[in-house]
């Protein structure tokens, strides 16, 4: 079951971008490598994709697919799947922190873990992402916040995985501090500096680049992701590349709570 109510054309026209301004970027074999390992995973991982589905489905009501609005190729709309890991019964923005009510206790462990991922199989196999590149996403954060030399990021298909998450897994919410609103933080410090990264992906991609992101990707599920269960959520020390990232935002103004931004500003 899958949960949604927005539309997107299916006549292969693109409203958001109707002239993409960058030329598709690839390697000779990319794409058979992605449809051999996508029918691997799905064939491998079905047991494991069957028990999840049956998890979440006894212990949190609604449905267990959740399918998100992403910018693709060229800026391509498409629906990315996951296994549900929020409730369905709050509302709340996009980018979701380490500490965000909204995630299930499941869900949390299904995130840590990337298990939550395993059905964009389905969109590799569609040819809608591909298993390395930078990650998708959500179309109206690329509508209001990309620059122009931002959306060349848009000239590849977006990864199941990419340098981001490996260099900073267990990804980028562990990175937000308390008390900040997240999605104002994400947007004006974090994806500054994701993009950027994700555009020296997009200069370097190679087949010898994406093995290694792969074999990073598998490293960090297998040994470091039980190491930050068993310890416990932490916030921003569990990633492992935190201190990097801190460090080039720590003269970054502060992003106030909306709360405390209104009251700044009262007479």
């Amino acid at each position: 079951m899958v949960h949604n109510s927005i539309r997107i054309p299916c006549d292969g026209m693109n409203p958001a971008f109707p002239a993409f301004p960058y030329p598709e970027r690839d390697y000779p074999g990319k794409r058979l490598l992605d449809i051999i390992l996508a029918c691997l995973g799905l064939i491998l991982l079905a047991p494991v994709m069957l028990v999840v589905a049956a998890v979440i489905w006894t212990t949190s009501p609604g449905p267990i697919f959740y399918r998100g609005l992403r910018a693709g190729l060229k800026g391509r709309p498409f629906w990315q799947l996951k296994f549900r890991t929020m409730t369905v019964c709050h509302e709340g923005r996009p980018f979701t922190s380490a500490t965000d009510v909204r995630v299930t206790p499941v869900g949390r462990v299904l995130r840590l873990l990337r298990i939550d991922e395993l059905p964009q199989l389905v969109n590799i196999l569609k040819g809608e992402m591909s298993w390395v590149g930078p990650r998708p996403e959500e179309l109206s954060v690329v509508l209001r916040c990309y620059s122009p030399e931002q959306l060349r990021v848009l000239s590849v298909r977006p990864g199941l995985t990419g340098t981001v998450q490996v260099k900073y897994f267990p990804g980028l919410e562990y990175l937000i501090p308390q008390g900040v609103d997240a999605q104002e933080y994400y947007e004006k410090i974090l994806l500054p500096k994701r993009l950027k990264e994700d555009l020296e992906y997009v200069d370097k991609m190679s087949l010898s680049l994406d093995l290694w992101i792969l074999c990073r990707t598998f490293y960090c599920i297998i040994f470091k992701s039980w190491g930050i269960l068993f310890r416990g959520f932490g916030g921003e020390k569990a990633a492992c590349g935190s201190n990097k990232l801190s460090n080039v935002a720590k003269d970054e103004p502060p992003v106030r709570p909306p709360a405390e931004e209104q009251h700044a500003k009262a007479p």
